[in-house]
């Protein structure tokens, strides 16, 4: 075998183990974006090391066409990346010549994110009754895509036996009722693609409550942002969808909060803003370490700052009117319940990045509580994850960690409060999120693995033949 061949495929073998992250960006949350704002908040994905944004475009958005065209525009000035993701899941839906024209306008951009073949990815938001949409969409569009839509609804043997997919993406990134998250139908996905793609999605949250769009649903969140990157770990698909960068009417937003881009509320007719004043930045803080684990197949990462990130709801559950809001799985069911006090708990939860063992502590106002660990890495370098009961107090939360009587990092959060007169009344089901880092390590860059959640060991021995080739076709 000559030496070109071999090292032919050893760059395959190499480009198959790529892996990405994206996240789930809402064009329609975007109308007032300037390119200054594009600017800020693909800087802040590429920190948290997230490669797109899939932007969902739903039909009949007023200037989408200006707005892309900036998006593209900064995406390309900074490196970044960005594909479409068209928005079947509302009415009207997109027809098939509109989407040929948005794919031929857009896909052959530099910033376009391509898969390994070098083909422009598509997908979807939901569609899977309209898949003869997209046959008439690869018989008419000019460029030929790479394409992996999100057909949950669809069911799995349906949506991977469709002949117009090139693999799959799935929506079901929430738990059903009162159980933390399980990769069941992750792995029922990836058996039925037998190889191709999947896009694994994880999101920290779910709340919305918006009666125009008939929406008054929460899922459990708690420990599912902790929980969802172990499982990424553990399964290592080949891409990862963030939900969402910016949906706020559903309140799983990681990305930035723009006070001009919260009309959601307005349209919908919700009861309140439920995202006012409730910043989810901190969900981002640990991102560049999981995701670089991640796609390193569990090997390595690293971090020069120790931290700590906490997330918990202003509200006891019990102690405003709940705003008919149903738990998800009910809701899907068609079952009508009071309150989804009944799922998600009265906890603080709080994960840490850390170089070696250390204590937590939790204060509510000025009630202290000895915190533990209920998740820790193999080693004793890595993420570190657990929670408190409130126990009835309110008060400002402060999260502390500390080690050998020596400070860490300490958060200082938003008051937990049985007031509910700022909400109208309502109990507000979304997450207050908040972060403290330490001092930088100057004099060591600590690098983490964990073997138990290493996803991609079983890639390894190929690529050690192919090198082994090689190096004998050097001698």
């Amino acid at each position: 075998m000559e030496l070109w061949t071999l090292l032919g495929l050893l760059a395959a073998t190499s480009h198959v183990q790529a892996k990405a992250v994206f996240a789930h960006f809402m064009v329609a949350n975007a109308i007032n974006f300037t390119q200054e704002t594009w600017t800020n908040d693909i800087s802040a994905a590429q920190a948290a090391h997230i490669d797109a944004f899939a932007l969902n475009l739903g039909y009949g958005l007023q200037n989408y066409e200006l707005i892309l065209d900036d998006a593209f525009t900064v995406a390309h000035q900074h490196n970044f990346k960005m594909f479409l993701s068209f928005d079947m899941g509302q009415a009207p839906q997109w027809p098939a010549d509109e989407i040929v024209h948005v794919i031929d306008n857009y896909v052959t951009g530099s910033a376009y994110y391509k898969h390994h073949d070098d083909k422009p990815l598509v997908s979807t938001f939901e569609g899977g009754q309209s898949a003869d949409v997209w046959k008439d969409v690869r018989h008419n569009a000019q460029s030929d895509f790479f394409f992996i839509p999100e057909w949950s609804s669809l069911g799995i043997e349906a949506a991977s036996s469709s002949p117009v997919i090139d693999g799959l993406m799935s929506w079901d990134a929430w738990p059903a009722g009162a159980h933390d998250m399980n990769t069941t139908l992750d792995e029922e996905y990836i058996a039925a693609l037998n190889g191709r793609p999947y896009i694994m999605p994880v999101s920290p949250w779910f709340y919305t409550n918006l009666p125009v769009f008939n929406k008054n649903w929460a899922w459990r969140g708690d420990d599912l942002w902790f929980d969802r990157w172990q499982q990424v770990l553990q399964l290592a698909p080949e891409y990862v969808e963030i939900i969402t960068w910016n949906d706020y009417g559903e309140s799983h937003y990681v990305g930035p909060m723009h006070e001009d881009d919260l009309g959601i509320f307005a349209v919908g007719d919700a009861p309140f803003n439920y995202a006012d004043g409730m910043p989810h930045d901190g969900w981002r803080e640990f991102l560049p370490y999981v995701i670089d684990l991640y796609k390193s197949g569990g090997q390595n990462a690293s971090f020069d700052k120790e931290g700590v990130v906490s997330w918990y709801r202003l509200n006891p559950g019990s102690a405003c009117l709940s705003g008919k809001t149903t738990p998800g799985q009910l809701a899907a069911e068609g079952t009508n319940t009071t309150s989804p006090r009944t799922i998600m708990q009265d906890r603080i939860f709080y994960s840490a990045l850390l170089e070696s063992a250390a204590d937590v502590t939790v204060s509510v106002g000025g009630a202290n509580k000895t915190g533990s660990w209920a998740d820790t890495p193999s080693g004793e370098k890595g993420l570190y994850h657990g929670s408190v009961p409130i126990d009835g107090n309110t008060g400002e939360v402060v999260v502390t960690v500390s080690r050998s009587g020596e400070l860490i990092a300490q958060m200082k959060g938003q008051a937990i409060t049985t007031d509910c007169g700022k909400n109208h009344g309502y109990n507000n089901w979304n997450a207050w999120v908040g972060s403290a880092m330490g001092e930088k390590n100057e004099t060591s860059k600590t690098t983490s693995s964990d073997d138990k959640k290493n996803g991609s060991q079983r890639s390894r021995p190929a690529m050690t033949l192919l090198m082994s080739l090689v190096l004998l076709a050097l001698v």
